[in-house]
């Protein structure tokens, strides 16, 4: 009789390589295709859940064909369900010019309401602009969402946004926003992706794989796809986050 053995860490490792091998391949070819877009990465909906006084750093990096941008961000949750982050997207550390929003700083600000066990309200905004550019604007964006949590490991979410001409680009836009998150091995893998309405500057998907390295650190992968008529373009994205609980 064969008896089955337990998964051990160095198979665990070699699943991980393995996965995000096959992830890169996708990345790596949609990152191409995108020469003057600018990436979906402009706003975050996702504010920590985690409603325990931690603080989270995350940086991200996001590719192009020929442009290498890094968006490091820092938050804080509080018990009470406030949180606060400030974003810097779109650092360029290798070429340039892939998005016309270089150097776009925010500071977010949002309060999530426990409506029974299995429903949440969460009303959020986000405020910045470009720190090095001539032609400084001031970019706001609004959201408010209704989250659905059906099962500890799945979250999914929904509302409407609101974003001034600055930021989208076109003229001040009211779209809505859809998103998801789903957990697998004791959350040690987590699936989640947004998407945002419309054909303006925020509109598009991001779809983003995360794995637990450590308690208290997570790397992800995934890929910024734009909605038609935006002007974005794809982009692959590489990331880390690091939390202090």
């Amino acid at each position: 009789m064969t008896v089955a053995r337990p998964p051990t860490r160095h198979n665990t490792l070699r699943a991980v390589c393995y996965t995000l091998l096959c992830l890169s391949v996708p990345v790596s070819v949609l990152a191409k295709a995108g020469k003057k877009g600018h990436p979906t990465k402009k706003v975050d909906v996702r504010p920590n859940t985690n409603d325990n006084d931690v603080w989270t750093f995350a940086l991200e990096t996001d590719f192009y064909e020929s442009t290498t941008y890094l968006s490091p961000t820092v938050d804080f949750s509080s018990t009470d369900g406030w949180d606060l982050q400030a974003a810097f997207y779109n650092i360029p550390i290798n070429g340039g010019g892939a998005q016309n929003y270089e150097w776009d700083s925010y500071l977010n600000l949002s309060k999530t309401f426990n409506l029974n066990s299995q429903f949440k309200a969460l009303a959020g905004l986000q405020n910045g602009t470009t720190l090095f550019s001539s032609n400084r604007q001031w970019h706001n964006f609004d959201y408010g969402l209704l989250i659905y949590q059906p099962f500890p490991f799945i979250n999914l979410h929904a509302g409407p946004y609101w974003a001034n001409k600055a930021l989208a680009t076109t003229t001040d836009v009211l779209g809505y926003t859809t998103g998801f998150s789903v957990a697998f091995n004791r959350n040690q893998w987590l699936f989640q992706g947004d998407y945002y309405s419309g054909h303006n500057n925020v509109s598009g998907a991001v779809v983003n794989l995360y794995y637990q390295v450590l308690p208290k650190a997570q790397l992800y992968m995934g890929v910024g796809v734009p909605e038609t008529d935006s002007g974005n373009e794809f982009y692959g994205i590489t990331g880390l986050s690091v939390s202090s609980q």
